[in-house]
Order: C-alpha cells, then sequence, then structure tokens
C-alpha cells in the first residue's frame, strides 16, 4: 500500500473477519477489530466493515469519534446473506457527518454466519473481489 491505511472492523459471526484478512492481506495493512481498537490517527484510507442489515452499536460508536483529521477517506463493507447495503447506508451517513469522505464504491458480501444462518460466509469469489476492491479503493484515493 502506497498510503497510510488500516482495515477495522466487527465480526461477531466471523464473515466481516474474513474480509478484513483479505485486505490487509492484500494491502499489507493493518487488520484491527473494533474492540479493542486504537484510535485511528492521521489514516489516508481506512476500510471499515460490519455484520447485518445494520450496523452495530460499537461501529457506530467508533464512527462518531472520527474527524477527518483522524480518518481522511472511508471504503464501506458489509457481510450479510440478504446482500443488503442498508448497514453502509448508516455507516457512510454518519462519517459524512463527521467530515471523513466516504469512497462510493462499496463492497456487500455473503457473511451471516452460524449454524441457524445456513453458515454462510464469503466464498473464494468474493474474497478474491474484496482484495481487487481494495486495490481500486486505493487507486481512488492516490489519483482523485
Amino acid at each position: 500500500m502506497r498510503i497510510k491505511g488500516r482495515v477495522h472492523y466487527v465480526s461477531a459471526k466471523g464473515s466481516a473477519e474474513m474480509v478484513a484478512e483479505s485486505i490487509a492481506r492484500e494491502m499489507k495493512i493493518v487488520k484491527e477489530p473494533l474492540l479493542p481498537a486504537y484510535m485511528p490517527e492521521n489514516i489516508a484510507l481506512m476500510f471499515l466493515g460490519c455484520e447485518g442489515t445494520k450496523a452495530d452499536k460499537v461501529t457506530m460508536s467508533f464512527i462518531n469519534s472520527l474527524n477527518s483529521s483522524r480518518v481522511a477517506n472511508a471504503a464501506l463493507f458489509c457481510c450479510n446473506g440478504k446482500k443488503s447495503d442498508a448497514a453502509i447506508q448508516q455507516m457512510a451517513a454518519a462519517l459524512k457527518a463527521h467530515g471523513v469522505n466516504v469512497l462510493p464504491k462499496t463492497l456487500v458480501t455473503n457473511g451471516k454466519g452460524g449454524l441457524f444462518a445456513g453458515g454462510k460466509h464469503p466464498s473464494d469469489a468474493e474474497l478474491q473481489e474484496a482484495r481487487k476492491w481494495a486495490v481500486e479503493c486505493e487507486d481512488a484515493v492516490v489519483n482523485k
């Protein structure tokens, strides 16, 4: 990665962590769950992800502590069985309210996990898509 970046996520079922790991390896950056997480400072690009169709309290609390001097740009992803971007829209609105630029291209993968959710995690193809998406996000920030 040519710019300073991080991956933060909440992953109760393991799906968001799988995506975060793919991004972190591709971009050669730190992957860190939000509990606990060191507050980012002067990050050019932060990847932020969660699971479900609604952003969880931990993610929203984290977002509420951010500003544009901590994080300049955010790339958002979520994992859920419905392939809904509702959580992304919620996170994006909160980030924008705190002055963080939200990249328009987002990522939604499978990812409910667990016995009652059918055990669906992101597929290998979706993890490959996450790696490609991460590179595209970096390019968008570098070339803006």
